[in-house]
């Protein structure tokens, strides 16, 4: 979803953390977090896009990810979209969800659920670019399918085979996340 509604100013922005600070805060998953973080590549043909992008808009485009460390979406997302930051040269800042619930509020998912991780991008004077939340298009599809297909089971039998499912389908939603945090930015260039 592309949108103009928010502005992002460099006080506020300096008040998220850096990737190096999150990833010292970190109380959950740390261990995954790293990993994700360590083992993800963003391709070349992705990695020259998210340059060009920066570039074009002056080289100053700046990305606010919000979200918790509980969270297996942002386990898995945090550290990609961090990758992508990087890889376009643009500044990153990490703001805690329920520490900054005035932020949050801006991003609801479908106008009601918090969900994280939310990925937003700001011009060099804070000008929101647009934003994505949570997981790419597929994962949502796949989750909505397997919830139908596990519904007759018992709720530790759909908690097990759920993270099953998760698991097979962590590199898919990597790459589908990068595609389409690309997409977002190609429709803002």
């Amino acid at each position: 979803m592309v949108t103009t509604s928010t502005i992002m100013d460099a006080e506020q922005f300096a008040q998220g953390l850096t990737w190096e600070q999150y990833a010292a805060s970190l109380q959950s998953n740390k261990d995954a977090f790293i990993r994700n973080y360590e083992t993800f590549k963003v391709s070349e043909e992705d990695a020259a896009f998210f340059r060009a992008f920066n570039q074009r808009k002056g080289g100053q485009v700046k990305m606010v990810i919000i979200g918790e460390d509980w969270c297996p979406d942002v386990v898995r997302g945090l550290p990609i979209a961090v990758r992508v930051a990087e890889a376009g040269g643009m500044d990153v800042r990490i703001f805690p969800r329920d520490q900054h619930q005035d932020l949050m509020a801006h991003y609801l998912w479908r106008h009601e659920y918090a969900s994280i991780p939310v990925v937003i991008f700001y011009t060099q004077d804070g000008k929101e670019l647009g934003h994505w939340i949570e997981r790419p298009a597929i994962g949502y599809k796949q989750m909505a399918e397997l919830t139908d297909a596990l519904a007759s089971l018992t709720e530790e039998q759909r908690r097990e085979e759920t993270r099953k499912r998760r698991a097979e389908w962590q590199e898919l939603w990597k790459q589908e996340t990068v595609r389409e945090l690309r997409e977002l930015l190609y429709r803002v260039m």
